[in-house]
C-alpha cells in the first residue's frame, strides 16, 4: 500500500495515494504515509481530501494530524471545515471512556490533539466563534482547570463600569451589545457550559466579573474561595455596592460557623467587620448575624468604637441645629425690621417706565427699595414676560378674582360677607404683589435676564 501511495503521489493523483495509503494492511502507518503525502503537496490540491479524510486521520494518528493541519492554517486550510472531525473525534473518545472496553483497534485516544490544535490556529489569528465555544467546552471537560482559566483571563476583557461612561445606560448596554458580537468568545454559551459542569467555579467567577454581574460573582466565589469574595467586593467602586456584597460575606461567614457556644460565629464575623472597616459595616450592621447568646467580650472593642461614632454624630448634628436655630432667629429678626421699614416717595415722582408723576395717575403704584417707582401696569407689562407659564396663569387667575370681588363688594351684602371679601381680596393682592413686585425690575433679575435683548428703537411716548 506504501509502494502505491507513493507511485500515485509521483503520478500526481493525490487522491488514489490518499486511498492507497489509508486502506493498507497497517493502517496507523498508513494514516503517517497519508498525512505525509497530503503536506508533500500544494495546498490548492490537497486541501479538498484534508477534509475529506480529516475525521479517519485523527482517528488512526490524532497529534500527527493536528500538526500536519495547523501546519497547512497559514496557507488556507479552513479551522471551520476542520472543526466537524475534531468534534466527532472528541464524541468518540468520550463514548471510548463511557464503555471502558476497547472501542476500536485502530482507534487511538489523545485527549491533547484537539486543544493543541484549537490553540494553534487561535494564537495564528482565528477569530471563529465556533472555534472558541468548542476549546471552551474542551477546556471545562478537562479535570484542571489552569488552562480553562488562564484561556479565559487572556480572552475576557474587564467590564467597563457606568461611573466611567459619560452617556448613560443606553450607551454603555449598546458598547458592551458590540463588544459581544465583536469578540470571538460567546461568554454566555462559556458561562452556561462552565455552570453544566457543577466544577470550575474560579473561571465562573471570571465569566461573571465580565458580564459586571460582580454580586454574583461574590456569591458563587464564597462557596469555593471566600478570600477571592472579599478582594471582589474589595474592589467594587460603589459604595452601596460594597456594603451589600460585604453584608452577604458576613453573612455566609456566620452560617458556616462551627462552635455550640458562638464564639467560632463571633469571631468569623469580627474578622469580617476588620476586613472590610468601619466605613462600610459597622457591629450594628451584622447583629442579626450573630447568636442570641454570645459574650460582649469578642466585640466589645467593636461596640466601643461604634458608641464613640455615635457619640461623634451626636455632637456634630447638636451643632448643626445650633446653627439652624441661630440662622432662624436672625431670619426672624429680619422680617421683623422688614416690617417696620417704610419708603418715602416724593410728590413729583415718576414712574420708572412711563415718566408719569404716580401720584396723579388713578393706578396704584409700588415703590422699591432702590428707590425706583412703577406704576402697576407699567409693571406688569415688564415682569409678565420674564414668568413662567405657571406663574402668568397664577396672576390672570388673581387678577379676575380680584375684579369679581370688586364687583360684589358694590352690591348690598352683610357686613360679615363683606368682611370675608376684604380678608380674601387682601390675600390675592398680597400673593400678586409678591409674583410681580417680588424685587425691582431695573436692579434685580429682570433685568440680570433682559441683558441680552436688544434695545427698543421705538421711543414714541417716551420722556428722557
Amino acid at each position: 500500500a506504501g509502494e502505491c501511495a507513493g507511485f500515485s503521489a509521483a503520478a500526481g493523483d493525490i487522491n488514489a495515494a490518499v486511498n492507497a495509503a489509508l486502506f493498507g494492511e497497517d493502517e496507523k502507518a498508513g494514516a503517517l504515509d497519508a498525512l505525509r503525502v497530503l503536506n508533500d503537496s500544494a495546498i490548492e490540491n490537497a486541501e479538498p481530501y484534508y477534509y475529506k479524510h480529516a475525521t479517519v486521520l485523527l482517528s488512526r494518528a490524532p497529534m500527527a494530524a493536528a500538526k500536519s493541519f495547523l501546519a497547512r492554517y497559514s496557507e488556507g486550510l479552513s479551522e471551520t471545515k476542520l472543526l466537524p472531525a475534531f468534534m466527532q473525534y472528541e464524541r468518540k473518545r468520550t463514548k471510548k471512556h463511557l464503555l471502558e472496553e476497547k472501542y476500536d483497534s485502530v482507534f487511538v485516544d489523545d485527549e491533547n490533539a484537539s486543544i493543541k490544535y484549537l490553540e494553534g490556529v487561535i494564537n495564528q489569528g482565528s477569530r471563529s466563534r465556533a472555534v472558541f465555544n468548542y476549546l471552551t467546552s474542551l477546556y471545562a471537560a478537562m479535570n484542571d482547570e489552569g488552562p480553562l482559566f488562564r484561556f479565559l483571563s487572556t480572552h475576557v476583557p474587564p467590564f467597563t463600569s457606568s461611573s466611567s461612561n459619560s452617556g448613560g445606560i443606553s450607551e454603555l448596554m449598546l458598547k458592551q451589545s458590540q463588544e459581544e458580537m465583536s469578540s470571538p468568545l460567546d461568554k454566555s454559551h462559556a458561562l452556561r457550559t462552565i455552570l453544566r459542569t457543577g466544577r470550575h467555579f474560579r473561571s465562573a467567577v471570571k465569566l461573571y466579573m465580565g458580564f459586571g454581574m460582580r454580586q454574583q460573582a461574590v456569591e458563587l466565589a464564597l462557596k469555593v474561595d471566600p478570600s477571592l469574595a472579599r478582594e471582589l467586593a474589595r474592589k467594587s467602586d460603589d459604595k452601596d455596592e460594597k456594603k451589600r456584597l460585604w453584608l452577604m460575606i458576613a453573612r455566609n461567614a456566620a452560617a458556616h460557623g462551627t462552635s455550640r457556644d458562638g464564639k467560632d460565629i463571633v469571631a468569623r464575623v469580627v474578622a469580617v467587620l476588620k476586613d472590610c472597616g468601619s466605613d462600610i459595616l459597622s457591629i450594628e450592621d451584622v447583629l442579626p448575624f450573630l447568636p442570641d447568646f454570645a459574650q460582649i467580650d469578642q466585640f466589645k472593642d467593636e461596640i466601643c468604637d461604634a458608641l464613640a461614632s455615635y457619640s461623634s454624630k451626636i455632637e456634630h448634628y447638636i451643632k448643626e441645629m445650633n446653627e439652624c436655630d441661630q440662622t432662624c432667629d436672625a431670619l426672624r429678626d429680619e422680617i421683623s425690621r422688614l416690617r417696620s421699614v417704610g419708603v418715602q416717595v416724593r410728590t413729583n415722582a415718576r414712574c420708572a417706565f412711563t415718566n408719569k408723576y404716580v401720584m396723579e395717575s388713578d393706578e396704584p403704584f409700588y415703590a422699591f427699595p432702590s428707590g425706583y417707582v412703577v406704576l402697576e401696569k407699567a409693571l406688569k407689562r415688564e415682569v409678565l414676560p420674564h414668568l413662567n407659564e405657571k406663574q402668568r396663569d397664577r396672576v390672570k387667575f388673581i387678577e379676575e378674582e380680584l375684579a369679581r370681588l370688586r364687583r360684589r363688594r358694590t352690591t348690598s351684602r352683610m357686613p360679615v360677607e363683606k368682611a370675608k371679601d376684604d380678608f380674601e381680596m387682601d390675600e390675592l393682592q398680597h400673593e400678586l404683589d409678591g409674583l410681580i413686585a417680588a424685587e425691582c425690575p431695573l436692579t434685580g433679575s429682570v433685568m440680570v435676564n433682559s441683558i441680552t435683548q436688544g434695545f427698543d428703537d421705538d421711543h414714541t411716548g417716551c420722556t428722557f
